[in-house]
């Protein structure tokens, strides 16, 4: 069976569950670290990528014809 179950680890090394396990017999596990609590909490408050859509439509950047804007971009490299 595998199965993924949301942990918290104490700085003691202790695992606390989140939600209750049912298990019928013992098993293996494997434990995988993620980010600190605050780093994911933080990534959290930043604004859904959703809210940029169509924020440059009307920019006047990309007012000439696209093709021109295209090569005029590729010609930068040069």
């Amino acid at each position: 069976m595998l199965a993924t179950v949301e942990v918290i680890v104490e700085t003691d090394g202790s695992v606390r569950l989140l939600e209750p396990l049912k298990l019928n017999h013992s098993t293996r596990a494997l434990l995988t670290l993620l980010e600190p609590l605050e780093q994911v909490a933080e990534v959290a408050t930043k604004p859904p990528l959703a809210q940029f859509i169509g924020v440059l439509k009307n920019a006047d950047v990309f007012s000439d014809d696209p093709v021109t804007l295209q090569r005029n971009m590729r010609d930068e490299w040069d």
